[in-house]
């Protein structure tokens, strides 16, 4: 199985650099890296130079899932992803997402688990998913990290698109629907990738905030009355499913800044720590 990353990117130079990394040494796995660029400028084309695997596209777009919906439409892989520039793979991560998908194949999106980590790739804390199911969604937000969520293309062969007047709640409604129209999700339980809070990251703003009561407005009315309910069921469910605590430390490797090499970090105790989403 071939796996197709897009990277939706404007003046992040950094946080790319990592982020390409990140795919660059993943082992025993078939995929390509396409970098979907918003007319950055030249350090864009440098950085992509270095890492094997990347195509570049610089054009411009009307949003981040504009973007990925074009470099999606260049994609030659059977599963899809898309990596931020603030997200990185930990190691193995896109091993283990396609023996998911050749052991399940009833499954149409993968998932995993994500760590949060800081700029210098400091653990804040980790988040555990459980199984996607849309009404949650609609009632809360969408509680898998989009670095963790892999799809199999035939959704996007079937004409299923972002939609692009979302440019911070997408990926959610993305997902609500493949759900509602009876994709399949199955759940990879263990951490597959890391996400750093910079500080700037468009999941913190007002919009995303605003994008996302816009989005449950528009839920069907048994879930917009019986929102308390469906969250409390959310709740419990992921504490059934683990989602609150962590047996034993954590161990992760992650870029942090200009470094060539992984940095290794190994916590005895992690937190889920409810602030920080």
């Amino acid at each position: 199985m071939r796996i197709s990353i897009v990277t939706p990117s404007y003046k992040q130079p950094g946080w790319l650099r990592c982020a390409l990394a990140s795919s660059a040494d993943q082992s025993c796995v078939e995929y390509e890296h396409l970098v979907q660029d918003a007319c950055s400028g030249y350090e864009v084309v440098e950085i992509c130079k270095n890492f094997r695997n990347v195509r570049l596209e610089q054009e411009s777009d009307e949003g981040m899932y504009d973007a990925i919906n074009k470099g999606w439409g260049r994609a030659s892989g059977d599963i899809l992803c898309w990596l931020n520039c603030d997200e990185q793979y930990l190691p193995n991560a896109l091993g283990k997402v396609v023996q998911a998908f050749e052991e399940h194949p009833e499954a149409d999106i993968v998932f995993g688990d994500v760590l949060l980590v800081r700029p210098n790739g400091s653990l804040i804390a980790y988040r555990k998913s459980m199984p996607l199911r849309w009404p949650y969604v609609l009632a809360a937000h969408l509680y898998v990290p989009s670095c963790a969520l892999f799809f199999r293309r035939r959704f996007f062969d079937e004409g299923l698109r972002f939609d692009t007047r979302w440019r911070a709640a997408g990926d959610a409604a993305l997902v609500v629907r493949l759900l509602r129209a009876g994709y399949r999700a199955y759940h990879v339980r263990d951490y597959l990738a890391c996400f750093t809070q910079t500080g700037q990251n468009l999941g913190a703003t007002e919009r995303a905030d605003n994008e996302n009561q816009a989005l449950r407005a528009e839920a069907p009315p048994w879930i917009r009355w019986g929102r308390p309910v469906w969250c409390g069921a959310r709740w419990l469910e992921k504490l059934f499913h683990g989602c609150y605590r962590q047996t034993g430390g954590i161990s992760y490797s992650i870029f942090v800044g200009a470094n060539d090499q992984r940095q290794s970090f190994s916590l005895m105790r992690a937190d889920f720590k409810w602030r920080n989403g």
